[in-house]
């Protein structure tokens, strides 16, 4: 009753409340965005070394393929030379089991 006779607007009262809710929720808002942007942009960064790491591993995948190619030619040729020098030395050595029986008798 006291209130009423210093004629105190409750209704003037309840609107600078909401005001100030309003504006409180709006720069909590702001703050929120302004940390997701934030957080997009760690992303974006994220993604982009991710993007760079899987890429350079792409890289080195294909140079280990082609290394790993290039061996197994350098293998095959070496196993063909192995194969080649068993065979010669199969043949110097009945040549010499024969040269050896010739020259004992």
């Amino acid at each position: 009753m006291a209130l009423a006779r210093e004629e105190i607007n409750f209704e003037n009262i309840k609107r600078e409340s909401d005001v100030d809710m309003l504006v409180k929720n709006m720069v909590q808002t702001n703050n929120m965005i302004a940390h997701l942007k934030d957080e997009q942009f760690e992303m974006r960064n994220e993604i982009k070394m991710r993007d760079e790491t899987i890429s350079k591993l792409e890289d080195d995948i294909r140079l280990l393929e082609k290394e790993k190619r290039w061996n197994m030619l350098w293998r095959n040729k070496l196993d063909d030379n192995i194969a080649k020098t068993q065979v010669f030395l199969a043949i110097v050595f009945l040549i010499n089991i024969i040269f050896t029986y010739f020259m004992s008798r």
